[in-house]
Formats: C-alpha cells, sequence, structure tokens
C-alpha cells in the first residue's frame, strides 16, 4: 500500500459531529490545515456533487464519501469515527457511525491511486476489518487495518466445477463513478457464486478502466452473465447469451438473490436473431423497465442546453434592444423607413443584437423537435428520434395544419404539448415495431427506411390532419370571445375575471396552444390601442418561470444541480417576459406545476386587470415596465405588485406542495429515485432528512 495514503493524521476517532455537512466541514478543515487540499470550499462541494449522484452510505453504519476534484494535492483516506450516529441515507437505513473518506486528485495522479482507493472501499467486505474501526481506541490499530492485505478473492474461473448443478458465470459491474461500488460489487459476487458452487468470473467497468476482461472462451461457454450496472455497458459481446440485468448496489445488497434471479429469470439477449438491430441491441427485454417519466426525462436533459442558450440569447438581445430604442423596439431597432416594396427598413437589421436573436429563435425552434425525439430516443432507441424530431416540427407550426371549415388559418402551434404527443406516439410505435419477426434480408432496412418512414409520416399526417386543426379551431373561437370582451366596457370586476383568465392561459403551457392563443389575441388588440389585455398578459408571462427558478433556489433538496442551474436561466429570462424557461419543470412535474404555476398567473392576471394596468408593448415581464410601456407612475406600482403576488404564490404553492408529498414519501423526486435507481439524479440526497429512519426507495451508488 502507498503510505501517503492512509496516515494516524488522517484517522479521528470519537468525534462530535451532528450532521452530513457538519462532517464534510470537519474533514475539509483537517484536509487543509495538513496542506492536502488547496480549497476546503472546493472540497466541500466535491463531496456534496458526489451525494446527489447517489448517497455513499452503505450498511452496518459505515460510509464512503468520496471527491474527486482538481484541488486535491494528494490523495488520502480519512476515517472519522463519531461518536453519535447520523443520518446518512444508507443502504440498510440505518444512522452512520464511521466515514472513511476518499479524497482523489483530478487527472493523472488520481488515476495512480484509484486502485489504492478501491482497495479501501472493498475492505468493507471484510468482517475483521469493521470490527477493529468499530470497537478499537487507538489510531495505531486503525493504521494497520488499511494497511493490512485483505486476502482477495480469486477471480478465475475453477478448472473444475463444484457440484453437478455449477453453473458458468459471467458478470459486469459498473457504476457511476467507479471507485468503490463497482469493486464491493466485484467482491460480492464473486465470494457468494462460489459458495454458491459456481464458476465466476467477473470484469469491472471502473474509473481506471476494464479490469480483469473476459476471454472469447469464456464468452463461448458462459450460462448466464450478470449486468449489475448503473451505467450503459456494450452488450454486443454476449448476443445470444442468457442475461440478466440489475443495479450494481443490489449486487452488493443481495448477491445471492441476483444469482439465484439471473439463472432463474435470466432471458436471452437479442441482438437481431429475430429482427433487427435498431440501438446496439436496445429490446423491450435488454434491461430493466423504465417508466414513462423516466423517458420524459431523458428528453428534457438534452432540450435543457437548448433552452438555456436560446433563452439567455433572446433574453439579452431583447432587453439590451428594448433599453437602448424603447419598449416597442425589437432587436433590429427602430424602423427608419420603407423599401421599393413597401417593407419596412430598419436601423439595424444585422446588428449583433438581432443576430443574437436569430440564434435564440433559431435554438427554441429546434428546442421543441429535440425533446420529442430524445423523448422517442429513450423509448425505443435511436431509429424513433428522426420521425419524431419531425412530427414535433410540424406540430409547433401552425402553419403546416390544415384548417377545419370555416377557419381561414390556424394560429396557434402545439407547443412542448406537441413534442410530448409525438415523443410518446413515435417511441411506443417503433418499440412495437422492434418486437417484429421480418425475413434477415430485411432486417437492415428496417431502422434507416421502414420506421422512418412509416412513424415519420404517421405522426406528420396525425398533426397536420388530426390534432392541428381542432385545437386551431378551439382556440379560434376563445381568442374571439377574448376580443369581443374587452370591446365592451371593461369595469373593474370584468377587468379582475378577464385578466385571471388571460393570466391562467399565460401560466398553462409555457409557449403551448392555450398561452400562444391568448398573446396572439392581447398583441392584436394592441395594434387597435387596446392595451389593458395585454396588461394583464404582461403581469402574468413571468410568473411560471421566475417561481419555479425562485423555487430551485428555497428549496434545493427536491433539484438536482442542472435544475438549479436551469433555475437560475429561467429566472433571468422572467424578467425579459420569456416563459420558456419554465417548461422543463411542467413537464418533470406537470401536477403540481402546472396547478402552481396557473394558481400564480391567475392572481398576476386579475390583480393587473382588475387595477386596468395597460402594455403599450406586445411583450411581457418586468422590462416592458422598467422601460415604460406600461405607463409610469401608479399603474407600474400595480404592475409589480401583480407580478409579486403572482410569483410568490406560485412559489409557496409549489414548494409547500412538494414538501408535503415528501413527508408522505411522495412527489417527483421520491418516484424518479425509486423508478431510476441507476440515474439517481432528480433527488439531492440531503432529502433523506425528510425521512429519517425510512428505508429509501433508492439503493446508494458509487
Amino acid at each position: 500500500m502507498n503510505n501517503q495514503v492512509f496516515n494516524k493524521d488522517y484517522i479521528y476517532l470519537d468525534v462530535d459531529l451532528k450532521d452530513q455537512k457538519d462532517a464534510f466541514e470537519f474533514i475539509a478543515e483537517k484536509a487543509y490545515s495538513l496542506n492536502l487540499v488547496a480549497s476546503k470550499e472546493s472540497l466541500i462541494k466535491g463531496f456534496e456533487a458526489r451525494e446527489n449522484e447517489g448517497s455513499t452510505g452503505f450498511e452496518d453504519g459505515f460510509a464512503i464519501p468520496h471527491s474527486r476534484i482538481k484541488e486535491v494535492k494528494q490523495a488520502a483516506v480519512f476515517v472519522v469515527r463519531l461518536k453519535k450516529a447520523i443520518d446518512w441515507n444508507s443502504m440498510d437505513g440505518k444512522p452512520t457511525q464511521i466515514l472513511i473518506a476518499l479524497l482523489v486528485p483530478e487527472g493523472p495522479n488520481g488515476d495512480q491511486h484509484l486502485s489504492i482507493l478501491s482497495d479501501v472501499a472493498v475492505k468493507l467486505m471484510d468482517e475483521e476489518f469493521k470490527t477493529t474501526l468499530n470497537k478499537t481506541e487507538s489510531v495505531e490499530e486503525v493504521l494497520q487495518a488499511l494497511n493490512k492485505e485483505k486476502n482477495a478473492t480469486t477471480n478465475e474461473v475453477s478448472e473444475q466445477a463444484n457440484t453437478s448443478k455449477s453453473l458458468n458465470i459471467l458478470a459486469i459491474t459498473a457504476c457511476a463513478v467507479g471507485i468503490a461500488h463497482t469493486f464491493m460489487a466485484e467482491d460480492k459476487l464473486l465470494k457468494v457464486g462460489k459458495e454458491m458452487g459456481h464458476n465466476i468470473r467477473v470484469e469491472t467497468h471502473g474509473s481506471k478502466g476494464v479490469g480483469t476482461p473476459f476471454t472469447d472462451a469464456e464468452i463461448a461457454s458462459a450460462d448466464v452473465v450478470i449486468f449489475a450496472t448503473d451505467v450503459n455497458v456494450d452488450k454486443d459481446r454476449f448476443g445470444g447469451k442468457k442475461f440478466y440485468q440489475t443495479g450494481v448496489a443490489k449486487a452488493i445488497k443481495n448477491p445471492t438473490e441476483i444469482i439465484n434471479n439471473a439463472i432463474e429469470q435470466g432471458t436471452i439477449l437479442d441482438l437481431g436473431t429475430n429482427g433487427f438491430d435498431n440501438s446496439k441491441g436496445k429490446k423491450a427485454s435488454s434491461g430493466p423497465k423504465t417508466g414513462l417519466l423516466q423517458h420524459i426525462l431523458a428528453g428534457i436533459s438534452y432540450m435543457i442546453p437548448v433552452i438555456v442558450l436560446g433563452g439567455i440569447c433572446l433574453a439579452f438581445s431583447l432587453g439590451l434592444a428594448k433599453a437602448i430604442w424603447g419598449p416597442e423596439a425589437g432587436t433590429k431597432g427602430p424602423i427608419v423607413g420603407i423599401d421599393a416594396n413597401g417593407n419596412d427598413i430598419y436601423k439595424s437589421p444585422w446588428g449583433p443584437l438581432a443576430v443574437l436573436e436569430l440564434i435564440g429563435a433559431s435554438a427554441f425552434t429546434l428546442m421543441i423537435p429535440i425533446l420529442a425525439g430524445f423523448i422517442a430516443n429513450s423509448i425505443a432507441g435511436r431509429a424513433a428520434i428522426a420521425p419524431a424530431m419531425v412530427g414535433a416540427f410540424i406540430g409547433n407550426d401552425a402553419g403546416k395544419f390544415m384548417p377545419l371549415p370555416g377557419m381561414s388559418a390556424v394560429q396557434t402551434p402545439t407547443g412542448f404539448v406537441g413534442a410530448l404527443i409525438a415523443g410518446i406516439l413515435v417511441g411506443y410505435f417503433v418499440k412495437w415495431v422492434n418486437t417484429w419477426k421480418v425475413p434477415r434480408s430485411l432486417a437492415p432496412a428496417m431502422p434507416i427506411f421502414f420506421i422512418p418512414l412509416m412513424a415519420g409520416i404517421g405522426i406528420s399526417l396525425l398533426f397536420i390532419y388530426a390534432i392541428g386543426g381542432p385545437i386551431g379551431f378551439v382556440m379560434d373561437k376563445i381568442s374571439h370571445a377574448i376580443n369581443r370582451a374587452y370591446q365592451g366596457n371593461v369595469g373593474i370586476w370584468v377587468g379582475l375575471g378577464l385578466g385571471a383568465v388571460l393570466g391562467a392561459m399565460a401560466g398553462f403551457d409555457m409557449g403551448g396552444p392555450i398561452n400562444k392563443i391568448a398573446f396572439v389575441t392581447c398583441a392584436a388588440l394592441v395594434t387597435d390601442h387596446i392595451y389593458q389585455p395585454m396588461g394583464a398578459m404582461a403581469a402574468a408571462i413571468p410568473v411560471a418561470p421566475m417561481a419555479m427558478g425562485l423555487s430551485t433556489l428555497l428549496f434545493k433538496k427536491f433539484f438536482t444541480e442542472e435544475e438549479r442551474n436551469l433555475g437560475v436561466a429561467a429566472l433571468i429570462m422572467g424578467t425579459i417576459g420569456i416563459s420558456e424557461g419554465a417548461i422543463p419543470f411542467a413537464i418533470r412535474d406537470p401536477r403540481r406545476a402546472i396547478i402552481a404555476n396557473v394558481s400564480g398567473s391567475l392572481v398576476a392576471g386579475g390583480i393587473a386587470g382588475a387595477f386596468g394596468v395597460t402594455d403599450a408593448a406586445a411583450h411581457g415581464g418586468p422590462i416592458v415596465a422598467i422601460l415604460g410601456a406600461v405607463p409610469y407612475g401608479l399603474m407600474t406600482l400595480w404592475y409589480f405588485l401583480a407580478v409579486i403576488c403572482g410569483v410568490a404564490v406560485t412559489t409557496s404553492v409549489y414548494g409547500l406542495w412538494m414538501n408535503l408529498d415528501a413527508r408522505r414519501g411522495k412527489g417527483v423526486g421520491f418516484e424518479l429515485i425509486a423508478e431510476n435507481e441507476a440515474k439517481a439524479k432528480a433527488l439531492p440526497n440531503k432529502k433523506a432528512k425528510l425521512f429519517k429512519n425510512k428505508k429509501q426507495a433508492t439503493n446508494a451508488q458509487a
């Protein structure tokens, strides 16, 4: 062992710490004082980021928090035994007494220590090692236990079977980080497999690469292959073999059950022998079942960077343009003349702000197809991407819908609602097609010819003829009703009611058909010098993105780091009147988020409508009031009051609802963890405090 990694100065017995945060601060303080790390804060953030991927709490009161960051100067293993056990969201639901914290430098220097650190994790399989750490009062004995070589469980197939029922079993272990769980699962499966009388070999896929790779002969003679993995592992080598998929934590906790299940419940891995290969063997039977919500979240993960790119570009360009040229101006600047063809001539048609808006608008155009394509991909593989994207693209362009009789044109695209429809319908259609048994000669043409044509044309026709027209017809009637209502005498109560209706529509689908028709109607009324509807709409538009962004800051435990970053972007978008920043949150948690958004937007629109707030610019968000589209003075005060009340209502409703459901063991974060142990991204592990002394829906991950 490398004695630089183990040192008596890194061992602390019977320390009084109150919680996980306190523990991280203690270790960071000691590491910094020992010159092992350049920044205490970075080390703490590294530990927390790792916990957000999945708890490092194991069984029997042990946890292995680890942080691999560039600020670590020298790899080290800290052992901290607590005076009083604390909650760590452990695998067995029991509190944690002993921390074995791993500090790993990022880069090549860190790679040199991965095997040592992995061996430390495997030591937790050794009862003698655990007993020593639990009972000794001597730092030297702990150091001796760390340095003691563990009798390794052999990872070789026995030349002769122990019993007549002995099977040749191969297993692959792979966890999210590849430092601890990968090798602990290896140790458990090897030990238990041999005790059960089977010939077993384990191939590890960890941070240090592939360990003990299988030979072609071993694969050929294997009776069953176990995939104890939390990340994607290529299965091409094992086509035609009996296989069983599980999570790495389950292999650590219940190896006997996993081996028995693999033998009894394993299925043949079909890479195309009965049909065709869509996505490197991605079939319905090739892994654990995934819920629809997980497929939708997979699509959101690809959509989020596009939303951030488009939203920030639009927010910056529009905000700056209006600040320079006035609230009614666009990014091309004011109109300075008319050309020979009667077209407007703008002051800066190809200036930096106009180009930035062009980039943002292009990103938003791509956002909807990307969401649909990767929902479909998650369901059925890559052959489903193209048709779903085409369908969603058509669904997001109202000009491509056939109007119903009596309509001049359809004005409302389906937005993200259409993306969900396209992604889900195409995904499950392609998944069904994947089960067809076709002649081997036709198999190569299925994913590149038949599926794109059939699914792409089918979903496009559905939008053009069956979905777009009826939605447009209903929205057209609503538009005319709103228009007629504002043509009459609008008093305080009528203004309150109409404003509340517009606000609710604004908060419902954030750029979808209901939101869009309300906005288009209000914008049309602005051209007729009726400004009150847009005043209510302008107050309601920013509520959803600003409230969702604020929720990620106030209720951090319910959001991943990526979602919290998106929340900041949503706040910025909301101030400029771009509601699309709230879309991922509405899709992620539709029931609570949409109800909360509608509640707050309704309040904002109602208040603005009741006080007769007007907006002369066909735009929303605080920027229109800051720049004077909402008349300065008392009306500006009513406008900001409406926005603040709306945001407060949505944030309060959403936050209280999430906390209430969490205490009941429900809610989107809890459900996502339960459905997909491998990712464990939807709920930060600090939420474990809400379920103290209860077994969590998720197992620990490395």
